[in-house]
């Protein structure tokens, strides 16, 4: 593998270690926190359908259930927003990287726009499944809604502003140059 692709595709790598790492986090917390439990499940005692007809102790271990599956899949979505985030970095540096010719870049980084919509779609998906967690704990699944859109919107953000923007303004500023003459 050239030396140059390992560096592009290193962060993805790295990234995604991060993402199983923090899944796991959560999961070892979500033991010995009681907060991060309540964070999950709520101190309401909202439930609603079939949970509210049963005994007490059967509605705490749905209710404990609902809180571990939110958690889950809050802790998934956003390892899958970190994994877009690296893709959105490993398309740009493949970009820089290639040898093409200034405009093909241009047109490749036009192409390549929706890797930096990305996390904004993983959110969005994350939003859709709070609406399935609904069912068993409406506390989480807001929790789960509010918190996967808006690390989608920040990271988004991020790729757009540090990534993007500051590329396509070299490369427009270079082919003027080229186009100009000026700067040579």
């Amino acid at each position: 593998m050239k030396r140059g692709k390992l560096r592009t595709i290193l962060p993805v790598v790295l990234l995604f270690f991060v993402g199983v790492a923090f899944v796991t986090g959560m999961v070892i917390l979500f033991d010995k926190s009681p907060e991060l439990r309540t964070m999950f499940s709520g101190d309401s005692g909202e439930t609603i359908g079939e949970v509210a007809q049963n005994s007490p102790a059967s509605i705490a271990a749905r209710t404990k259930m609902a809180a571990w599956i939110s958690m889950l899949i809050f802790s998934v979505i956003t390892a899958l927003q970190l994994l877009a985030f690296g893709i959105g970095y490993v398309v740009v540096s493949g970009i820089k990287n290639n040898e093409e010719s200034l405009l093909t870049k241009i047109k490749q980084l036009d192409n390549a726009g929706i890797f930096f919509d990305v996390p904004l779609y993983v959110g969005l998906f994350g939003t859709v499944s709070a609406f399935l967690v609904m069912t068993f704990s409406p506390q989480s699944s807001r929790l789960i809604a509010y918190s996967s859109t808006l690390i989608g919107i920040i990271f988004s953000l991020l790729l757009k502003l540090t990534m993007e923007y500051p590329f396509r303004q070299r490369l427009l500023r270079l082919t003027d140059e080229k186009n100009t003459g000026v700067g040579k």
